[in-house]
């Protein structure tokens, strides 16, 4: 057995953790935010999950030995009552989170200085009970409590468990009554450090109407996700306190379309389907708080368009009560229009302490030193994002070639060069890929490329396999064949003609009896059975009662597909939407045969005196057909042109076969963040590094 002074510090630990009890090695656990599925739960038992804790921390993707020490000593320190940090513990993680399951406090250090610890303000382990009674309300909660619980956990910024410093910029706001008003507050006013967003959202002043700036990688999506923590909770507790529901601004393309409409279409096309009137309504009540993310991702030229349509929205009435905006500051100081919010906070760099405490608790003060002797790496490592990035890059930078690089955009190419090549040739112990059967680094590298490029094509920060489009393909060889495989499946004149329309899917039936969902099944059902009625009619007056049979069936699958058709669901698996559509075939086809068990008894005995029995047999075959084809016609299509697609983009070398396990792995190797059925790059920046490259062959 090993003797090293590693090996005997690593044993150590292990048993430090093992005599720990169940519920301080949770806070452990929770401090150091793995990512799901790299710890087994609380049920599992102490021996594995330690065992599981020391291989993460110490592997690629974990914080390092150091760091599960330095969590290790606060939970004791916090349970104890505190006397036993040293000095040089104690100053190593000031103003640093140290896990949701510790409460503010202060802890006395070895000088008898008093030094505050603050708590993280994150998700609980365990998301409480709900006490809301409406069932599509609860739902919605579900999904938003997901998304933040996973982002902030996936987060390269939430690696860095330093609180930022905020400077509040009245001026960058223009609030209704500074016309009526003249206030010398209107300068830089530097909060106290350690204030939390949410006590800024929650001021009487500010009424949560907010602005988020800051430069890129500053933290703005993740102090967005921090406020998000504390308002889901309290939403989920109190069922008078408004949603929270994040949107990126990136996607608002259209200028014709209203406010409103877009929030709708960003939900039901990402995250969570949910019925258009339902929507409507919420706002109406006031039950949503938007946070609007990506201000500056839109085209210039769409930028201060949409602040001022913010703010008409804002000052119609029909906006809501609260709302929560973010962008770089750069691009936000060049609009003339200013937001109609009350409160505007800028996110401070990091300072040379933050610095030092942060690198000296993870054990690198050799980083640091490195640092002070380079001046412009240490102000591109200001930002939590760029210093994460340094932190995971740092054995792959090359001093002289560093030293080659002249201006701040070379050098955070560089950098994330680095960072990018560290996580494709790290070794990860992959979840989905057996040892030897990983994708090529080329193949990695190729596959993501490509991604990054359909998104930036379409201002989208998130993607969803369901989602992609036939616009995808590169050229007219591969549209026509894509147009040919899709011929095949569906019938070779409207594949070569049609094929190429988007692809819809229908993934969300409902069979609850619930009072709403009741209520828009009759009304779906009657609109829909009203329009066959009213073609069957046409055509009966122009073929005859046939026709009129045929538009009537048409009608009634019609109304039965539409009128089952869910208020709200939530997307959580990867290619949800296809599996649906492919599950919700089966179940319209069962229907629909015994629709047709029933057309082929009733038809006959219905028109036997009034037609002849040649016209009797040709009505209810047209019938049969019509009932079988409407009911499978909207999802079997859709399966079709998506099996098409994805067969054409990954013969062209664009995708893997199976894109989800890919998408998981590129998790694992912290390039890729996953939400449920969708997937996002690490970082805004990363992407747009990606999407830099070329494609090559």
């Amino acid at each position: 057995m090993p003797d090293s002074a590693d090996y005997q510090a690593r044993l150590a630990l292990s048993h430090r953790l093992l005599a720990l009890p169940p519920t301080q090695l949770d806070q452990v656990v929770f401090a150091l935010k793995p990512a799901p599925g790299n710890i087994p739960p609380n049920t599992a038992k102490p021996g594995d999950r330690v065992a599981a804790l020391l291989e993460w921390a110490d592997s690629f993707i974990g914080p390092g030995l150091p760091a599960l020490e330095a969590a290790l000593e606060q939970v004791i320190s916090a349970a104890a009552g505190a006397a036993g940090l040293s000095s040089a513990a104690i100053a190593s993680r000031r103003d640093v989170h140290i896990g949701e399951s510790l409460d503010h406090s202060s802890v006395v250090s070895g000088d008898g200085n008093r030094v505050e610890i603050h708590h993280h303000y994150g998700l609980p382990d365990q998301k409480p009970d709900a006490t809301r009674q409406d069932r599509n309300e609860k739902t919605l909660i579900e999904a938003v409590w997901t998304e933040v619980e996973d982002r902030l956990r996936q987060s390269l910024h939430n690696a860095i468990l330093i609180r930022l410093d905020m400077a509040e910029q009245r001026n960058q706001v223009s609030r209704p009554w500074d016309s009526q008003l003249r206030t010398a507050e209107q300068g830089i006013k530097n909060l106290e450090p350690g204030t939390h967003i949410a006590e800024v959202f929650d001021r009487r002043d500010v009424g949560g109407k907010l602005l988020i700036l800051g430069n890129p990688g500053a933290g703005k999506t993740t102090t967005m996700l921090d406020l998000a923590a504390v308002l889901i909770q309290r939403a989920n507790d109190q069922p008078d306190e408004p949603i929270p529901v994040m949107f990126n601004l990136s996607s608002w393309q259209n200028e014709k379309q209203s406010i409103t409409d877009w929030m709708w279409g960003y939900l039901k096309d990402r995250r969570v389907f949910i019925d258009e009137d339902l929507w409507k309504k919420w706002l109406q009540e006031k039950k949503i708080i938007p946070f609007l993310d990506g201000l500056d991702e839109l085209p210039p030229k769409r930028q201060e368009p949409v602040v001022e349509a913010i703010n008409g929205w804002l000052q119609s009435g029909e906006g809501p009560s609260r709302l929560l905006v973010c962008s770089r500051i750069e691009e936000y100081e060049l609009y003339g229009a200013k937001l109609a919010l009350n409160g505007a906070i800028c996110l401070e760099p990091l300072t040379d302490q933050q610095l030092q405490d942060y690198l000296g608790s993870m054990g690198m003060g050799a980083l640091w030193e490195s640092l002070q002797q380079d001046e412009a790496l240490l102000a591109l490592v200001r930002t939590p994002l760029l210093l994460s990035v340094s932190i995971l890059a740092n054995e792959a930078i090359d001093a002289e070639q560093w030293g080659q690089k002249q201006t701040t955009q070379e050098r955070m190419d560089y950098l994330l060069d680095a960072y990018v090549e560290r996580c494709l040739h790290g070794k990860v112990k992959s979840r989905e890929y057996p040892a030897g059967k990983q994708p090529t680094v080329q193949q990695t590298q190729r596959w993501l490329i490509w991604l990054a490029k359909q998104l930036q094509a379409q201002s989208e920060d998130e993607f969803l396999i369901e989602k992609m489009q036939p616009w995808m393909l590169a050229n007219r060889q591969q549209q026509w064949l894509y147009g040919l495989i899709y011929g095949l499946i569906y019938g070779l004149i409207y594949g070569l003609i049609g094929g190429r329309s988007s692809i819809d899917v229908v993934e969300n039936f409902d069979l609850s009896l619930s009072r709403f969902a009741r209520k828009k099944f009759f009304k779906t059902f009657r609109n829909r059975l009203i329009v066959g009625l009213i073609h069957g009619l046409i055509g009966g007056l122009i073929v005859g009662l046939g026709a009129l049979i045929v538009g009537l069936i048409f009608g009634l699958i019609g109304g039965l597909i539409g009128g089952l058709k869910t208020d709200i669901s939530l997307r959580v698996k990867p290619n949800q939407g296809i599996r649906s559509s492919l599950k919700n075939t089966g179940v319209l086809l069962a229907i629909a045969v015994i629709l047709l068990l029933v057309l082929r008894i009733t038809l006959p005995l219905l028109l036997t005196n009034l037609l002849e029995e040649s016209l009797i047999e040709a009505i209810v075959s047209a019938a049969s057909f019509v009932t079988l084809c409407s009911s499978i016609y909207e999802s079997s299509l859709a399966c079709a042109q998506h099996f098409a697609l994805r067969l054409v983009l990954h013969h062209t070398h664009a995708i893997p076969w199976n894109y989800a396990r890919f998408l998981n792995h590129c998790t694992d190797r912290l390039l890729l963040q996953r939400v449920g059925g969708r997937y996002r790059f690490i970082h805004k920046l990363v992407q747009e590094h990606f999407a830099a490259m070329p494609l090559s062959r």
